[in-house]
This record gives C-alpha cells, sequence and structure tokens, in this order.
C-alpha cells in the first residue's frame, strides 16, 4: 500500500476480536463437519439435511469474521495476503498470542477444508453406488462377466433377465 502503516490500539482490537471469534467458529465447523462425515456413514437424510443447514451458517459466519479482518488489516494500510499479515504482526500488532490464534485459525481452516474433501467423497462414492444399482435395476447395466470353474470369464448370456423383467 502507498500510505504509511498506521495501527491503532482500536485497530488492533477489531482484529483481535475478530480473530478469535474466527477460531471458536472454526472449532464449531470442524465438529460440525465431524457430524456431517457420521450422518453420512449412517444414511440418516434428515440428520443430514440439518447438519447441512448449520454448516452452512457456521461457513458464512466465518466469512463475515474473515472480511472484519481484512478491514483491519487493510485499514492499517497493510495488505490481507500472507506477507501483509507478516508485516502486520511483525509491526507489534500481534503479540505471541494473537500470532499463535492466528496459526490456530490456519491450522482448523485446512483441517476443515480436509474434512469438506473427504465428505464430498463419501457422497460421491455413494452416488455412483445408488446409479450403479439403479442400472441393475433398470437392466441398464453393461454386460457382465462371470468366471468359469477355470477362472475364466465368460459373458453373461443374452437370455439371463434384468432384476425388473425377473
Amino acid at each position: 500500500m502507498s500510505s504509511q502503516p498506521t495501527l491503532t490500539p482500536q485497530l488492533i482490537h477489531h482484529f483481535v476480536q475478530a480473530l478469535m471469534q474466527t477460531l471458536r467458529l472454526l472449532q464449531q465447523l470442524e465438529t460440525t463437519m465431524l457430524d456431517e462425515t457420521r450422518a453420512l456413514a449412517s444414511r440418516d437424510p434428515e440428520l443430514l439435511q440439518q447438519i447441512v443447514i448449520r454448516k452452512e451458517a457456521l461457513v458464512h459466519a466465518v466469512e463475515q469474521e474473515t472480511l472484519k479482518q481484512k478491514q483491519s488489516v487493510e485499514t492499517a494500510a497493510y495488505s490481507f495476503t500472507p506477507a501483509g499479515l507478516a508485516a502486520f504482526f511483525a509491526a507489534g500488532a500481534a503479540p505471541q498470542m494473537v500470532r499463535e490464534q492466528w496459526a490456530q485459525v490456519c491450522a482448523l481452516g485446512l483441517r476443515c477444508a480436509q474434512l469438506n474433501q473427504a465428505n464430498a467423497r463419501l457422497i460421491e462414492q455413494d452416488r455412483k453406488r445408488i446409479a450403479g444399482l439403479l442400472r441393475i435395476l433398470s437392466g441398464d447395466d453393461a454386460p457382465s462377466a462371470t468366471y468359469t470353474p477355470q477362472g475364466r470369464t465368460q459373458s453373461a448370456s443374452s437370455r439371463s433377465r434384468t432384476l425388473i423383467r425377473a
């Protein structure tokens, strides 16, 4: 930024308040995402829907607190980037406790992203499983191969019937 950085106690206070709130929200989000994993495993759609609503609200709240942090840092004439935050912290704006909280926020954010990816994989696996079952039931499944007593593959006979026609 072109202007001289100006750190005021008020800016530091606003940043720290938003950071602490973000930490609390991310802890709740991590717990919610673990609940989501359990709900996916139990295949409970009603519970899953409740968890998704809670997760969306938490993500929105984290975004709002992150905006507050960004505004505090940029008002102090630093960029809200890793380099800008390092300069913000180095300028005496952040005692060690705040730096540790920032590291916790970053670590929790990464864990939440990893949980989200893992849950997405679970959803995709279930989707593929259900799609496969539907193809089998409707008779649209690709020709399957079976094994002979000698261990060789052989195509299913054209006289086999689908489950729907059985």
